[in-house]
């Protein structure tokens, strides 16, 4: 997914004081989704980072870092 494929899908949400979590999917699995960890995407916009392409560690792509917790 790219960064315009994410603000695109989050346009969609008519509510937009939801907090977002990240389900970790594991189709090997069917009986462990009642039990997986939630992960929710910290409030503070310092929680998300970007890497540019080109810099170090990222020279042939780059990618947005969201930054959560259990």
């Amino acid at each position: 997914m790219t960064v315009q494929d994410l603000i695109n899908a989050l346009n969609k949400i008519e509510d937009k004081t939801l907090l977002v979590r990240v389900h970790e999917a594991r189709p090997e699995c069917e009986e462990c989704s009642w039990n997986d960890p939630n992960y929710w995407l910290e409030r503070h916009l310092d929680s998300i980072s970007e890497h540019s392409t080109g810099s170090s560690g990222y020279e042939l792509h780059g990618e947005v870092l969201l930054t959560g917790y259990e």
